[in-house]
């Protein structure tokens, strides 16, 4: 596997990773209770899974950039 298919690999994940915030947005956003601390750790993990999302979007730009040298 060279390093083009290991960028395009996490860009694959990054991408997954965006879907899977937008699935708990969406259903944090369809809950009828008040805000509690569950939402609060629902709201955490979505943050939490973005910023993953996007240093692994950060690093296969940095591999790419690298292997364009």
């Amino acid at each position: 596997m060279n390093k083009l298919d290991i960028a395009d690999e996490l860009t694959t994940y990054t991408n997954q990773l965006d879907n899977i915030t937008e699935l708990l947005i969406t259903n944090i956003n369809n809950l009828e209770i008040s805000k509690c601390k569950e939402t609060d750790r629902l709201y955490f993990l979505t943050d939490y899974i973005k910023q993953v999302s996007n240093d692994l979007y950060n690093f296969s730009n940095e591999i790419i950039k690298d292997d364009a040298k």
